[in-house]
């Protein structure tokens, strides 16, 4: 009776981990194009970013690190539409240039200060390290070396730190910033002014469900009106769905 039980589980788990090697797989075999490389990449970056700030429970909800294997997926997702023979294909991509519209900063973020502290006097000026060993450790861990004050500061007590040439999920930094002392509050820009055209992702194991849309309608204030263009990617291949 045990042996009945046990056998069909060990099959099914020797199914579910064939399936999580053929997802992997796929995706070696679709091979990127400089085209695709140059002018959506940052856009499979922001859709990245948009995928763990959607859901805290992300595996990747509270690394800092970014992980570029998941970004190199999404980019292969549009690379399957793109690699598409379809006048839908041919409308997202050579008439309406559709990218998204997401402006998640992974490189820098505003800290509202208090200003009469000595920590923030120097960091103020581009001093780093500042003095103040917790807020110098996270300057530290994350590289951010170089500081920009608001206009009227410090009348308006903001300033923003910068990480150059380096890239990370916010999300964690932003709440290791919010405890120190001297951060009233801090805040790593999450959104575009205004909307416009768009692409989202929603990835289940093997698929993925890419969709184009196109705004129109008083778009700075946002648009009125959306048309859209849904493709699911699949073992490789993308397959047009509908328009709405």
């Amino acid at each position: 009776m045990k042996t009945t039980n046990i056998l069909p589980s060990f099959f099914i788990a020797l199914i579910l981990m064939s399936c999580e090697k053929d997802v992997t797989i796929w995706y070696d075999e679709i091979k990127l194009e400089s085209y695709v490389i140059k002018n959506y990449s940052n856009d499979a970056k922001q859709l990245y970013l948009h995928e763990i700030f959607q859901d805290s429970t992300h595996p990747n909800f509270e690394k800092s690190s970014i992980d570029y294997n998941e970004i190199n997926k999404i980019l292969k997702t549009i690379q399957a539409v793109y690699n598409l023979n379809s006048p839908e294909r041919d409308t997202v991509f050579l008439k309406y240039q559709i990218h998204t519209s997401y402006c998640f900063s992974s490189n820098s973020i505003s800290l509202r200060v208090k200003t009469g502290l000595p920590e923030i006097k120097n960091l103020a000026i581009n001093i780093i390290p500042t003095g103040e060993s917790s807020l110098d450790d996270i300057l530290s861990i994350y590289n951010f070396d170089s500081v920009k004050t608001a206009y009227s500061y410090p009348s308006f007590p903001w300033l923003t730190l910068y990480a150059n040439n380096n890239e990370y999920n916010m999300i964690p930094i932003e709440r290791k910033f919010a405890k120190i002392e001297s951060v009233e509050i801090a805040d790593f820009n999450k959104g575009c002014l205004g909307d416009g055209n768009n692409i989202s992702i929603s990835r289940n194991g093997d698929s993925t469900v890419i969709t184009f849309s196109v705004g129109s309608g008083d778009c700075p204030a946002g648009c009125i009106y959306r048309k859209y263009w849904e493709f699911i990617v699949s073992y490789g291949t993308a397959t047009f769905v509908r328009t709405y």
